[in-house]
C-alpha cells in the first residue's frame, strides 16, 4: 500500500525494511577520498614546502591541492600543485571568465 498524501512509498517501517533487503551501501566513501586527501597534501608540503606555490603564501594549514589536467582521478605528483585559496579561486574562475 503506497500513502501518496504522506509522501511515503510504503505503509510501514516494517514494509520498508522488506522493500530494502539486500541492497548493498557504500558506507564511509566520502571519508576514505578525504582521508587520502590529506596524506597527498602531507606528502606535498614535505616534498615541495609550506608554501603557494604560486603566489608564495606561507599558511600551510590552508592551503589547496590543484590539479593542473583539471582531472581530480590524476594524482600524480607532476599533475598536482599545492596553492592558496586565492590562487585557486584565480586558477578555476577567473580562468573561465576570461575564455568567455
Amino acid at each position: 500500500m503506497i500513502l501518496g498524501s504522506l509522501h511515503k512509498k510504503t505503509c510501514s517501517r516494517a514494509c520498508s525494511n522488506k522493500n530494502r533487503a539486500g541492497i548493498e551501501y557504500k558506507i564511509r566513501r566520502s571519508l576514505d577520498k578525504i582521508r587520502s586527501q590529506e596524506i597527498i597534501k602531507v606528502r606535498l608540503i614535505e616534498v615541495r614546502g609550506m608554501k603557494c606555490e604560486l603566489c608564495g603564501y606561507k599558511k600551510h594549514e590552508i592551503l589547496h591541492i590543484h590539479h593542473k589536467d583539471r582531472n581530480r582521478s590524476n594524482n600524480n605528483f607532476e599533475n598536482l600543485e599545492l596553492i592558496c585559496p586565492n590562487c585557486h579561486y584565480e586558477k578555476h574562475y577567473l580562468e573561465r571568465k576570461h575564455k568567455k
